[in-house]
């Protein structure tokens, strides 16, 4: 199948976030629950790090990338940079998604203080990227306008909704244990986040209504009613009216808002009998299970709208799509995209000057349960407490919803097989390894076979664990 050059450029829209953005996301399902996951507990449970079998903690890197999607075919992507010519997208009549997430920590640290209390930092950037459209048909074979609107001559309407947001975020977080016994431990944590919401933007395309009008061997296809409407942050137009430099990059930042937010949790720790000490190794005391909570990413990211932007509204107005090619042609930034849409169509609206894009905010709950000193299996469930698809405010989402990882690990090494069901209903098997300081994992094997989905992705970290004073045979690091 080939792509022609109108059918490669729908096709390049959809996978526009994948190849100019980094694809990453802040699910590492391998040491979800694991008492050796240090500072990056915290981006799970914020509790979790007042339970860490580290009492230094120190993240040089860490970086996952995750994409979800029913219509991109994975070859798409290596075709896309490499100008290849090749299948991109599914063909058929089908709701259209495009997801992928971003979360990237450049440095991060954890501090067990004392037995009971423990705190963190972390340096992050995140980003989130939504494209959805309505029920529409598209084949390889439409190389045109006219033809498109003909492959659809019988879809009612073309609806489609674009969310988009990246931000930098400082961490700081707080673990402390309320509550324990000879057999128990609870303990709370939050996590302070601030935030630079440094880009974002949407776009939706609500009841675009066409006919098709047949005279002699000609047919053509007219848009008659519809409704189109997008917003961006402004310190964008910097960057596009004065390219990339110093000054402008200061620009950039200097006019992205800042924003708050939170998570918090609480994790408890049920142990064996004090007495049961065969069951002690150099890990420290092994509990019996661990249930934790938490709800995470809290908060909006905040945007000052650009001034090229704009609702545009058509009613009753016949548009050819003749019209419509010739002006969209030479189209190369916002305010050119703005004068086409506003010669096309009826009327404008001018939007507000502000706009905000929910955080991801979910509920976790983890259960970790111990088979052996070195073998456990962790349970996770998340529940999303907003919607980027269906909500009629502009909201970002994770796509995880169960989790099963069954792990072996001890100080150095580790061995992970995360099984997964998404919030949209595709299962994937994981796998990732620890060598020392490094964890690698891959979300989905399948994603390497012929003719898969582009779903999936992978993850890396590089940990350290510096001042350690001593190590015991019933623990990593003693408090004195």
């Amino acid at each position: 199948m080939r792509l022609t050059h109108f059918n490669r450029l729908i096709s390049l829209l959809l996978i526009n976030f994948l190849v100019v953005n980094p694809i990453v996301a802040q699910q590492y399902h391998a040491i979800h629950g694991s008492s050796y996951a240090g500072v990056s507990g915290a981006f799970n449970n914020p509790a979790s790090i007042g339970n860490s079998l580290h009492r230094w903690d120190i993240q040089l890197f860490s970086g996952q990338g995750t994409v979800y999607t029913n219509t991109i075919l994975a070859q798409a992507l290596k075709n896309a940079v490499t100008n290849r010519k090749g299948a991109y997208l599914t063909n058929g009549f089908q709701a259209r998604e495009l997801n992928s997430n971003l979360d990237m920590s450049l440095f991060s640290a954890m501090y067990r203080i004392n037995k009971k209390h423990a705190i963190a930092f972390a340096f992050r950037g995140k980003m989130y990227n939504h494209v959805y459209t309505n029920e529409l048909n598209f084949q390889d074979s439409s190389s045109t306008i006219n033809s498109f609107f003909k492959t659809n001559r019988t879809t009612p309407f073309i609806e489609s909704k674009t969310v988009n947001a990246g931000w930098g975020e400082f961490n700081l977080t707080y673990a402390g244990a309320i509550a324990e016994t000879n057999n128990s431990r609870l303990t709370i944590g939050a996590t302070v986040q601030i935030s630079k919401s440094l880009f974002g933007g949407y776009a939706n395309m609500s009841k675009i209504r066409f006919r098709e009008e047949i005279n002699g061997r000609d047919t053509n296809y007219i848009s008659y009613s519809g409704l189109a409407e997008y917003g961006y942050s402004r310190n964008i137009d910097v960057i596009q009216n004065d390219g990339v430099s110093l000054n402008s990059v200061k620009s950039f930042i200097k006019q992205a808002r800042t924003a708050v937010g939170l998570s918090i949790g609480l994790e408890y720790l049920q142990y064996d009998d004090e007495n049961d000490l065969d069951k002690r190794n150099y890990s420290g005391r092994l509990y019996n299970y661990k249930i934790g909570f938490s709800i995470v990413d809290i908060g909006a990211q905040k945007f000052n709208n650009s001034q090229y932007t704009g609702k545009f509204i058509g009613n009753n107005r016949s548009i050819s799509e003749g019209s419509i090619a010739r002006s969209f042609r030479g189209v190369d930034n916002s305010q050119s995209l703005r004068d086409s849409l506003t010669v096309l169509l009826d009327s404008i609206q001018v939007l507000p000057a502000q706009f905000n894009i929910g955080n991801p905010t979910r509920a976790i709950f983890n259960f970790d349960k111990q088979i052996n000193p070195n073998f456990f299996v962790n349970t996770q469930m998340v529940v999303h407490l907003t919607s980027a698809k269906n909500s009629a405010n502009k909201q970002t989402n994770d796509y995880s919803f169960i989790t099963i990882t069954p792990r072996w690990e001890n100080l150095k090494w580790g061995i992970y097989m995360p099984i997964q069901y998404t919030r949209d209903g595709q299962a994937w098997m994981g796998f990732a390894i620890k060598a020392g300081p490094f964890i690698a994992g891959i979300h989905r094997i399948g994603i390497i076979k012929q003719g898969s989905l582009l779903n999936g992705g992978g993850y890396i970290l590089l940990n350290i664990h510096p001042f350690r004073k001593k190590e015991m045979k019933s623990r990593v690091d003693c408090f004195e």
